[in-house]
């Protein structure tokens, strides 16, 4: 079995700065192309100053993506450390359609000319 690197996946996407909810579009289309799975949750995460707010995460073999506050219009991807098992039995499981990679490039011509506009 070929080994994936999903941050290598993610590099061509880097210049744009989707929403939360997109980046899960996004990791999702890009293992599906692959033909991997992944789970889309929405976890309770702590922010600065020790208020708690829910963000979007992206489970794919054990590694962890955060994509971002629920309510992110702009926000980036990064890989961080499992969240707590409290936390995972908290969490609420989000159904997130999966694109072609086709869907994907047009939905990231949107965010280009919205950006530009």
């Amino acid at each position: 079995m070929k080994s994936i690197n999903l941050s290598t996946l993610l590099q061509p996407y880097e210049e744009f700065s989707l929403s939360a909810f997109d980046n899960m579009k996004l990791i999702r289309a890009l293992l599906n192309e692959l033909g991997e799975g992944c789970d889309c949750l929405e976890l309770p995460r702590i922010k600065e100053g020790g208020e708690t707010r829910n963000g979007y995460y992206v489970n794919w073999q054990g590694n962890w993506f955060d994509c971002g506050w629920t309510n992110d219009y702009s926000a980036s991807i990064e890989q961080v450390l499992p969240p707590s098992q409290q936390a995972i039995e908290t969490a609420r499981k989000v159904a997130v359609p999966t694109l072609t990679l086709q869907q994907v490039s047009f939905m990231c011509m949107e965010y280009s000319h919205f950006d530009h506009c």
